[in-house]
């Protein structure tokens, strides 16, 4: 099994592809409430990108 860290990355970055995609092609967006959703959707996976990442840093700052 894989890392499960490293798989949460690239489960976040995948996820967020997809959202991406889905904004851009407006597939699944038949009105202003949906959009809204998907963009939070979005927000909130780049949210635990950054959480993550930060995570990341000070751990390998601590091993240093």
């Amino acid at each position: 099994m894989k890392d499960l860290i490293s798989e949460l990355i690239e489960r976040l970055k995948s996820a967020d592809k997809d959202i991406t995609e889905a904004l851009a092609s407006g597939s699944n967006i038949h009105n202003f409430d949906d959009y809204q959703r998907i963009l939070g959707n979005r927000e909130g996976i780049q949210q635990a990108q950054a959480i993550l990442d930060s995570l990341l840093r000070e751990d390998s700052e601590n091993d240093n």
